[in-house]
C-alpha cells in the first residue's frame, strides 16, 4: 500500500484533529474504574502477545484480542480501552516488516479505532451500561450489541479507509463478516474475565489467558498447515490446467496467468537457458505481457556473480538482498523478488523471475509453491513440444515439404480471426496449377513428376513474401495466403510467378528413357485471384472464389494466364 502527498496530508490532519479529541472526550466525559496496575500490566502484556499471533484471512490480519480489550472497557472504561488498543496497534505495525510508510499506517489505524471505541463506547453508555456490571444478562445484551456495533464501524470505516488510499482489498466482506462472528465469539471471554477478575484478580489471566495463547498458537499452526495443504491442491490444479495446452506459448501462457491466483506477483519472467546463454521467453509487467522487459535486465550469460541459483529457489525480500543478483538490474521500486530454476531432471534449462514493488512479498509457502509448479511447467513444455511436432509433419506435404491442406485449413481461419478482429484489413489467395502435368506425367514418368512439382515448389519459396502461408493444396495444385496484401498486389505475385516459370527450365532425370540422361524441360502455370472483403466473406467462399478464377480466367482461357475474381465476372490477365 503507498500513500501519495494528498492522502498524506489527510491521514496525518484527521490524526491530529481526532485523536487527541477523541482522548479528551474519553478522559472528560466517560467514567474510569479503580485501576488495578498489576492487572492493567499483565492484560497488557497478554495484548500484547496475542496481537503478535494474527491469523491472516484473504488480505486480512484478523487479530483475536478484542476479548482482552472488551473486558478492559466494561472493567476500567473507555480511556484505559483507547490506551490499550493504541499501544497495540502501536507495537503490531512497528513490529511489521512491510516497507509501507509505518508513520502512515499508524496514523490511519489510530484514527480508525479511536472512531471505534468512541462510538461503541457511547452506545454501550447511551443504552444504560455500567463499568464492572453486577448482572450477568445485562452484561450479556449490552456486551452484545456493544461488540457488534465495534465489529461493524471498525469494518465501514477499513473499508473508507482502503477506498481513499486506492487499496484493493481482496474478499474484503468475507472477511469482515469473519470478523463479526471472531468478535462476538470472543465477547463470553471479556465476560467470563470480568466476573473471575472480581473474585480472583490478575490470576485470572491464568485461567482464560494461557489457555486461550495455547488454543491460538494451535489454531496458527492447523492454518499455516491448511495453507500448504492449499498450495499443493492448488498446485496440481493448475498443472492439469497446464498439461491441457497444446502449444508451448500457450503453455508459457496459462502457467503466467495461473501463477498469479496464487502467487502476488506484479512481474513476472521466464528465461531460457541455452548452454550459458540466457535469453527471455516471455515478460509480465504490470500485469501485461509485453515484448521487451522495462523493469528487469538479466545477463546475457550465466556466470557465478548473476547470483542466479541453479539448483533451488531464492527469496530476495528487500533491496539488500536483491543487490546479491549482481549482474541482474532491476527499476528502482522493485522491492522483493523471487528467483527459481526451471529444470528438466537435472538440468537447469531456464529461470522464472517475480518481483514486487514492496518487501517482503514472497514468502516461504510461495517458495515452495513455485519450485512445484516449475515442475509442471517443463512437463508441459515437453508434452506441448511433442505435441507440435507431430502437428506439424502431420501438416507437412511428404514430397515437397510444403504445408498441406490441413495447415491451410488452420491458418483461413486464423486469418478469418484476424480479420474480423480488425488486426488485418484484407485477405488474398493465390491458386497455382501446373499446365497439362498429366502429359509430363505420361511423357516422362510420375518420378520425373515429382521432380517437376518439388522444383516448383522451391521457386515458389522464393516469391512468398513475408507472413504469406504456402501450401501444396492436392495434386499439382499450390495455395499462397496472403494477409494484408490486396488484390492488385497478389495478382502482380501470380504474375510475377507465371512469368518465372515459363522462362525457366527444369532439369529432370526421363524415367521411360532407355539412357536416363538428364534433359530440361519447360512448363506453364494457371493462376486464380480471390480477395477478402471484396469477393468473399468466409474463407471456403474465398477459395471457391480463386478456384473459379484459375479455371475460367486461367485454364479454359488458354492456359498459361492470371485469372483475377471479380463479381459476375472474371477477368483474364496474360
Amino acid at each position: 500500500m503507498q500513500y501519495n502527498a494528498m492522502q498524506k496530508r489527510v491521514i496525518l490532519i484527521l490524526w491530529l484533529l481526532l485523536f487527541p479529541s477523541i482522548f479528551y472526550i474519553a478522559f472528560r466525559y466517560f467514567p474510569i474504574g479503580d485501576l488495578d496496575w498489576i492487572d492493567i500490566g499483565v492484560n497488557l502484556l497478554l495484548l500484547v502477545l496475542i496481537m503478535m499471533l494474527p491469523i491472516r484471512l484473504n488480505s486480512v490480519s484478523l487479530t483475536l484480542e478484542r476479548w482482552i480489550l472488551f473486558y478492559v472497557f466494561f472493567h476500567y472504561g473507555l480511556l484505559v480501552e483507547t490506551v490499550f488498543i493504541q499501544l497495540g496497534v502501536f507495537l503490531l505495525l512497528f513490529s511489521d516488516r512491510s516497507s509501507t510508510s509505518k508513520v502512515m499506517r499508524f496514523a490511519g489505524n489510530s484514527v480508525i479505532f479511536a472512531i471505534v471505541s468512541l462510538s461503541s463506547g457511547a452506545v454501550y453508555y447511551a443504552l444504560g451500561g455500567m463499568l464492572q456490571e453486577a448482572s450477568v444478562g445485562r452484561l450479556a445484551l449490552l456486551g452484545f450489541i456493544y461488540a457488534s456495533t465495534y465489529s461493524v464501524i471498525n469494518n465501514l470505516l477499513l473499508l473508507v479507509y482502503f477506498k481513499f488510499v486506492k487499496y484493493k482489498a481482496i474478499g474484503f466482506w468475507d472477511s469482515a463478516l469473519k470478523d463479526y462472528l471472531i468478535t462476538i465469539l470472543l465477547l463470553p471471554f471479556a465476560i467470563a474475565l470480568c466476573f473471575l477478575a472480581g473474585v480472583l484478580e490478575y490470576k485470572s489471566f491464568l485461567i482464560i489467558g494461557i489457555p486461550f495463547l495455547l488454543v491460538l498458537f494451535i489454531t496458527r499452526r492447523y492454518v499455516k498447515s491448511e495453507g500448504l495443504h492449499e498450495v499443493l491442491t492448488s498446485a496440481t490444479a493448475i498443472g492439469h490446467q497446464l498439461a491441457g495446452n497444446l502449444r508451448v506459448v500457450d503453455v508459457l501462457d496459462a502457467f503466467i496467468s495461473k501463477l498469479k491466483t496464487v502467487i502476488p506477483y506484479e512481474n513476472a519472467y521466464i528465461i531460457d537457458l541455452r548452454g550459458e546463454n540466457l535469453e527471455m521467453l516471455r515478460v509480465v509487467e504490470n500485469g501485461e505481457i509485453v515484448e521487451e522487459a522495462r523493469l528487469f535486465t538479466c545477463p546475457v550469460r550465466l556466470t557465478v556473480a548473476s547470483g542466479l541459483d541453479m539448483e533451488s529457489t531464492n527469496v530476495l525480500p528487500n533491496r539488500k538482498m536483491i543487490s546479491k543478483l549482481e549482474r541482474c538490474q532491476f527499476a528502482s521500486n522493485i522491492q522483493s523478488v523471487m528467483t527459481t530454476p526451471i529444470k528438466r531432471g537435472t538440468t537447469t534449462e531456464g529461470f522464472l523471475c517475480l518481483t514486487a514493488s514492496n518487501r517482503y512479498v514472497f514468502t516461504e509457502l510461495h517458495s515452495k509453491m513455485v519450485g512445484l509448479l516449475a515442475g509442471y511447467l517443463i512437463a508441459s513444455i515437453d508434452k506441448a513440444k511433442y505435441f507440435e511436432k507431430t502437428v506439424e509433419k502431420s501438416e507437412r506435404c511428404g514430397l515437397t515439404g510444403l504445408h498441406n491442406y490441413r495447415y491451410l485449413e488452420r491458418k483461413m481461419d486464423e486469418e478469418m480471426v484476424r480479420f474480423h478482429t480488425k488486426e488485418i484489413t484484407q485477405l488474398s489467395v493465390i491458386i497455382l496449377d501446373i499446365d497439362h502435368f498429366k502429359s509430363i506425367n505420361d511423357s516422362y514418368g510420375h518420378q520425373s513428376g515429382n521432380d517437376l512439382l518439388c522444383a516448383f515448389a522451391e521457386l515458389l519459396q522464393q516469391h512468398a513474401r513475408d507472413g504469406a502461408k504456402l501450401t501444396r493444396y492436392g495434386g499439382e495444385e499450390f495455395v499462397i495466403l496472403l494477409p494484408d496484401v490486396d488484390k492488385l498486389q497478389a495478382y502482380q505475385i501470380a504474375e510475377s510467378i507465371r512469368k518465372e516459370v515459363k522462362e525457366s527450365a527444369f532439369r529432370i532425370i526421363p524415367d521411360l528413357t532407355a539412357d536416363r540422361n538428364p534433359i530440361h524441360v519447360h512448363m506453364t502455370i494457371s493462376a486464380g485471384v480471390a480477395s477478402i472483403p471484396e469477393d468473399a466473406s468466409d474463407a471456403k467462399d474465398l477459395l471457391r472464389k480463386a478456384d473459379r478464377a484459375l479455371y475460367i480466367g486461367g485454364k479454359q482461357a488458354g492456359r498459361n494466364r492470371v485469372g483475377v475474381y471479380e463479381d459476375k465476372k472474371v477477368n483474364t490477365l496474360v
